[in-house]
């Protein structure tokens, strides 16, 4: 019942789209309560996937995908001394490491504020406790995901990043360059050249691959320390099909540094810009291929969320995963930040809906 009664408070913060699918997963619960005493036997060469964490019988842990109750699919094994390996099982036996494909959004926070806010400012602490190689192409994006006046935009910090010098006709103008370790910026459902604008030094981008977006980006050479990455609305405005655009700047705050770096802007439709309470940070891998037991742990923090110069309360936060994945992340929420640590397996229990494994951070009463 208390599994039940969590999966009913986490669908009110769920998308339409998940919403449909969730009524559709309560539906089934209770068919299948009503019809377990006429189930049939399961079909052995179409075994359901079910994940799990279990002890085995030298002592060590398995966390990851089970069939029929044999280690079967994705999953971590951790031994009494700590060490880990993750990869492909079959019959209870390792087959293979993991080998992660691109994108990879190794964690996702998905959080609410307690309002949506008439935005003047939007700012976030990222604290990075780990130096991170130049080997690996991390996403880091505080700014993860959100709405202004029903516009979507997702921002962060990137190993490796580039763009082009201007956009012609809806399209990307001149050589890509690279720029290395860079902030970005990005909004969906527009290709307009018009409705950005690059910082000086900055560069942008207009694609499809992933659905229509702008984007702008500029160089910054980050590292361990701690940063505030906030989004500004500018006086500047422009007309595009006849509506009025206010642009608004993306800029991080180096504290080592004591300098400010600015990403560049985007445009959004309005003059008054309503924030909407539903915001996600995220931690992605992506472009390379990666062996995920070569990768090394890293840690962050992300929280001091300020809207308008003043603290918000965030009333709901929970993690999610994708199941096509190991568990390779990990994330708390205390004193309004989230501590999060990617890179090995987290041994724990998960929750689950129909695309996401989930862990539930914080929810009021």
């Amino acid at each position: 019942m208390k599994y039940f009664e969590l999966i009913v408070r986490y669908r009110k913060f769920l998308t339409p789209m998940h919403n449909e699918k969730m009524v559709g997963i309560i539906l089934i619960g209770f068919i299948l309560l009503l019809s377990m005493e006429c189930k049939s036997q399961e079909n052995p060469l179409e075994p359901p996937v079910s994940y799990i964490k279990m002890k085995l019988p030298d002592g060590s842990n398995y966390f990851g995908q089970v069939e029929s109750g044999e280690l079967n699919g994705i999953g971590s094994i951790i031994t009494k001394s700590g060490a880990a390996n993750t990869g492909y099982f079959q019959d209870g036996e390792y087959l293979a490491d993991f080998i992660a494909t691109p994108p990879w959004h190794m964690i996702a926070i998905d959080y609410q504020l307690d309002t949506s806010y008439l935005l003047e400012t939007f700012e976030i602490e990222l604290k990075i406790h780990t130096e991170i190689s130049d080997s690996l192409y991390l996403y880091i994006a505080p700014i993860g995901g959100g709405q202004i006046n029903g516009q979507s935009y997702y921002g962060g910090i990137q190993t490796h990043s580039g763009g082009y010098n201007s956009i012609r006709k809806n399209e990307n103008y001149g050589e890509f360059s690279e720029i290395g370790r860079a902030m970005i910026f990005s909004r969906w459902g527009d290709r307009r050249g018009e409705a950005l604008k690059q910082a000086a030094g900055g560069k942008c981008e207009s694609s499809g691959y992933e659905g229509d977006f702008i984007s702008v980006r500029n160089g910054i050479n980050w590292g361990k320390g701690t940063y505030t990455i906030s989004l500004v609305k500018t006086k500047e405005t422009v007309v595009l099909d006849s509506v009025l655009h206010t642009f608004v700047e993306m800029r991080v705050f180096d504290h080592k540094q004591k300098k400010l770096f600015v990403c560049g802007s985007l445009a959004f439709p309005g003059t008054d810009l309503i924030l909407d309470p539903r915001q996600f940070i995220f931690f992605e891998l992506y472009l390379k291929r990666v062996n995920v037991n070569k990768l090394s742990s890293a840690k962050f923090t992300c929280g001091n969320i300020r809207i308008n110069g003043k603290p918000v309360n965030i009333p709901f936060a929970a993690t999610n995963y994708d199941k096509g994945f190991p568990k390779f992340a990990s994330a708390t929420y205390e004193d309004g930040n989230f501590s999060v640590e990617i890179g090995k397996p987290i041994y724990g229990d998960v929750l689950e809906l129909e695309e996401i494994f989930y862990e539930i951070l914080k929810e009021e009463d």
